[in-house]
């Protein structure tokens, strides 16, 4: 069971639900994001396979109105093995764990990144003011599941258009264009995802 220790303020009503399917791996995401008086509330659920292994992972997520994160917790499942991961941003722009325990590599990580799901890669489109060609650059804390690890990953999207965003890291070793709906919800993840619906 899931449990925040943020007050979200009380519920507004507004809902909107995603399904995608990963490509890399076979797995289907269903994901909900709510929007309260004084946050926004996101749960996903990933199952499918990985490495020849079931895999079951939920994940939900606290974000202030503007979309930036407040609260991250993790829970998932890989063949036997059961993992959690609770990380807290702080006004101050140090995260903690759920006990209070500082991280201070995580410090300049104004973002966070979940391997499985390209919901994370949407709050990077919905919280960021985009120029288009210019290239932004962040430190992100993400969460690789099936490493089970937890680092700071150096990210660079370009805004190609109103509906494609260029997204490199490790270097510019990886890069893809990523295709996004109108509220900037990740469509199209060539190789890794694609949305099948959205409501």
């Amino acid at each position: 069971m899931m449990r925040f220790l943020l007050n979200c303020g009380k519920f507004e009503g507004m809902q909107k639900s995603i399904v995608w399917k990963g490509l890399q791996y076979d797995t289907e995401e269903h994901c909900s994001i709510n929007f309260r008086e004084t946050a926004i509330i996101i749960r996903g659920e990933i199952e499918g396979w990985a490495m020849l292994k079931a895999l079951y992972v939920e994940y939900m997520l606290i974000l202030n109105p503007d979309w930036t994160i407040r609260e991250i917790e993790i829970h998932f499942t890989l063949g036997e093995e059961a993992h959690t991961y609770n990380f807290i941003r702080h006004t101050s722009g140090h995260w903690t764990d759920a006990s209070g325990t500082l991280f201070r590599q995580f410090g300049e990580c104004r973002f966070v990144d979940i391997s499985l799901t390209p919901l994370t890669n949407s709050l990077v489109f919905k919280s960021v003011e985009f120029t288009r060609s210019q290239a932004e650059q962040f430190n992100v804390l993400y969460f690789d599941v099936l490493a089970n690890e937890v680092r700071v990953d150096v990210q660079r999207y370009t805004q190609i258009d109103d509906t494609k965003f260029n997204f490199e890291n490790d270097g510019g070793k990886f890069a893809v264009d990523i295709d996004v709906d109108h509220e900037k919800f990740v469509t199209q993840y060539p190789n890794y995802f694609n949305m099948l619906t959205t409501s």
